[in-house]
C-alpha cells in the first residue's frame, strides 16, 4: 500500500488513540507516565514507520538509476532503542526496590503498536493494546493471590536475655525462615539488641504477631522494616 500523507495522517490519529487507551489506565493508577505521555509515544511511533516506508517508496521509485538504497526497518529499530531511555526515565530506583517497571515496559509496547500501525498492522495493534489493557488491569488481582516472599529486618531491643529463644520461637510458628542473626549488648545499660535478616511468607497476619511481641517481657523497642532484595 502506498504511504501517502493522508495514509500517514490517519495512521497517526489511530496510534493517537491507541496509545490513550493504554494511558489512561496508568493516568488512573496515578502514574508518571499517563494520557500524553502513551499518546506521543504510540503517534511517534507510528509516525517513525511511515515516514521510513515513505522514504523506501521513494528511493525504490528511482529504481536502478539510484545506487542507494535504504532498510525501512532502520528507523523503527532506532525508535525502539530509543524508548528504552525513555522507559528508564519512569523507572524510581529506591533503596528497596524500583517502581515504574511495568509503566516502562507498557510504553515500550506502545511504542512498537505506533510502529504497527505505521505499517499499516491495525488488527494486530488493536489485539497489542487488548492484551496490555488486560496485563495492566485483570492480571493485577490475580498477582496479589500469588503467593510470595518478603525479605524484613526485624530488630528488637530487650532488657531480658531469654528474649532470643522466645522469639526464634515465635518466628518459627509463623512460618518466618531466619537468614541471619546478629546481636549487640550494652554493657552500662545491661540492654541487648537483637537484629534478624527473616524471609517472610505471605498471607499471615503480621499485626498479631507483632502484638504477641510487643507484651515479651523485658522488650523495650523493636522495628519491623523492609529489607533489600538479595
Amino acid at each position: 500500500m502506498h504511504v501517502d500523507d493522508q495514509t500517514m495522517i490517519l495512521r497517526m490519529v489511530l496510534a493517537a488513540g491507541l496509545g490513550l487507551l493504554v494511558g489512561f489506565e496508568r493516568e488512573r493508577h496515578g502514574r508518571a507516565a499517563g494520557l500524553r505521555t502513551y499518546m506521543l509515544v504510540a503517534m511517534a511511533g507510528a509516525l517513525l514507520m511511515s515516514l521510513s516506508l515513505h522514504l523506501a517508496q521513494m528511493f525504490e521509485a528511482a529504481g536502478t538509476a539510484s545506487s542507494f538504497r535504504l532498510d525501512p526497518g532502520r528507523i523503527p529499530s532506532y525508535a525502539i532503542a530509543g524508548m528504552g531511555f525513555l522507559g528508564a526515565g519512569a523507572i524510581i530506583q529506591g533503596s528497596l526496590s524500583a517502581r515504574g517497571v511495568t509503566t516502562a515496559a507498557a510504553m515500550w509496547t506502545c511504542t512498537g503498536v505506533g510502529l504497527a500501525v505505521g505499517a499499516g498492522l491495525y488488527w494486530p495493534s488493536l489485539v497489542a493494546v487488548g492484551l496490555v489493557l488486560v496485563a495492566l488491569n485483570l492480571l493485577r488481582p490475580l498477582a496479589r493471590l500469588i503467593p510470595h516472599e518478603q525479605y524484613v529486618i526485624l530488630t528488637v531491643e530487650s532488657t531480658d536475655t531469654g528474649v532470643r529463644q522466645l522469639l526464634r520461637e515465635l518466628l518459627h510458628s509463623y512460618g518466618i525462615k531466619i537468614l541471619f542473626a546478629g546481636r549487640e549488648r550494652c554493657l552500662m545499660s545491661g540492654t541487648v539488641k537483637h537484629k534478624y535478616s527473616l524471609l517472610v511468607p505471605s498471607g499471615q497476619q503480621w499485626n498479631e504477631m507483632l502484638l504477641q511481641l510487643e507484651a515479651m517481657p523485658g522488650v523495650t523497642c523493636y522495628s519491623w522494616l523492609e529489607d533489600k532484595v538479595p
